[in-house]
């Protein structure tokens, strides 16, 4: 048996553990703040082996705070993951929106757009890692949704399949992107790769509202083939991007520029760009 099979609300935190999570989550996003949790964060996550059972951002999920950082943060600060992108995400949510979620993780992003956009939405998270969508998977059951599509796949600007570097102490750095130092050691594995259109096509979208993306400097490899090849009916109307340029060959956001997309939001390491909705809507 592992920790899947087991129910939600298997794994509680200590006493102390408990005390230690209502600290972090009471800290300020000051710089003060950020130290004092990153030092929460390292002690939970040594005294810590079993995953926690949490609401998170007004979500349930079971998180595991040795060996993925988004994960860490999550269970101790919430409250700095990724805080201005999904405020102004949550804008936008709607009835029927539709959300392409890649590099998804264990599902903070897509489990956030599909509880709010209730069963009409449209959710697709993309990761080619299998350690990390059990976990999405358990998150999604979790919470009782099933808007979400899950793609075991990583992409690219070629289909095929590719050595893919897990890390194995964080597994959100994990890349097809084999150059980037990895927190301690790489685990190899070959994973399938897709076209980012293809997979669109494939899944019978006819528009994408949002598109989140975070690969680990493979972005470009990504996005630049999409806008060159895509229809503009499925270019999205708002990208969340990790910026990443120093490991771009192509500068994504150029070409998301060029594309005729403008930056609503720079956060410490996303950018976050839109274009005019369409006429009608």
């Amino acid at each position: 048996m592992t920790s899947a099979d087991l129910p939600f609300g298997s794994y509680q935190p200590t006493a102390l553990q408990a005390r230690m999570i209502a600290l972090g989550r009471s800290l300020p996003r000051t710089r003060t703040g950020r130290r004092m949790a990153s030092a929460l964060r390292s002690i939970l996550s040594r005294a810590r082996t079993d995953p926690l059972d949490l609401d998170v951002l007004g979500q349930r999920m079971r998180l595991h705070p040795g060996n993925n950082s988004c994960e860490k943060r999550l269970i101790v600060t919430p409250q700095f993951f990724d805080p201005d992108e999904l405020a102004l995400l949550s804008t936008r949510i709607k009835p029927g929106f539709v959300f392409v979620d890649i590099g998804s993780n264990v599902g903070t992003y897509s489990v956030f757009v599909a509880l709010r956009g209730g069963p009409e939405a449209r959710v697709i998270a993309i990761d080619p890692n299998d350690i990390v969508l059990e976990r999405l998977r358990f998150n999604l059951a979790a919470n009782g949704l099933e808007n979400v599509r899950v793609l075991q796949t990583a992409l690219g600007d070629k289909d095929g399949t590719a050595e893919f570097a897990i890390d194995v102490k964080n597994m959100g750095g994990s890349s097809l992107r084999l150059d980037r130092n990895a927190a301690s050691g790489k685990r190899m594995i070959s994973v399938p790769v897709r076209r980012l259109l293809d997979v669109v096509t494939g899944e019978g979208l006819t528009r994408i509202d949002a598109l989140k993306i975070d690969v680990e400097g493979y972005e470009d490899r990504v996005l630049v083939p999409f806008f060159s090849t895509a229809p503009e009916r499925l270019w999205p109307q708002m990208v969340i991007i990790e910026r990443s340029a120093q490991s771009w060959e192509t500068d994504c956001l150029a070409v998301l520029t060029g594309a005729g997309y403008t930056t609503a939001l720079r956060s410490s390491g996303n950018d976050v760009l839109v274009r005019p909705e369409p006429a009608g809507t």
